[in-house]
């Protein structure tokens, strides 16, 4: 294995490992258990080079889990979301989220990360959005 890529990805572990750590010990107000750890991995969804096509809309929220993204593009045609609703999502590692009009592109050992109730909004009009609160506050 590629020396570099393998440092990459202990890095990008790092910052999934740190953000559930840091979401479980929000959540709980106190240091997390291991079993709290445990049950939080259950609810990772952990996405690696995945190529998502959609002829209108992408929602990808992580309702009370985490969400990882790494080395995949997301592409929704009209808008793309995506973030959390009550839980914790981190897109990294030479990612990207797209439309027809925008594009955010997270560089190699780079990462966004959202947690509780926070997304990015890629607008029809192709304007890009971050947002705190609910989807339906932001449609209002």
């Amino acid at each position: 294995m590629d020396p570099l890529y393998e440092i990459l990805s202990q890095l990008s572990l790092g910052v999934a490992g740190n953000a559930i750590y840091d979401y479980l010990k929000g959540v709980l107000g106190k240091t997390p258990s291991k079993k709290e750890v445990t049950d939080a991995i259950q609810n990772l969804i952990n996405m690696n080079g995945v190529k998502m096509n959609a002829d209108t809309v992408i929602t990808a929220l992580a309702a009370n889990g985490f969400f990882v993204i790494e080395n995949s593009h997301l592409h929704a045609n009209d808008s793309l979301v995506f973030g959390s609703l009550n839980g914790g999502a981190v897109i990294s590692n030479g990612s990207q989220l797209s439309t027809s009009k925008s594009a955010t592109v997270i560089g190699q050992g780079a990462s966004l990360q959202t947690s509780g109730n926070a997304f990015i909004s890629h607008n029809p009009d192709g304007s890009i959005s971050f947002n705190v609160g609910s989807v339906e506050q932001k449609n209002k």
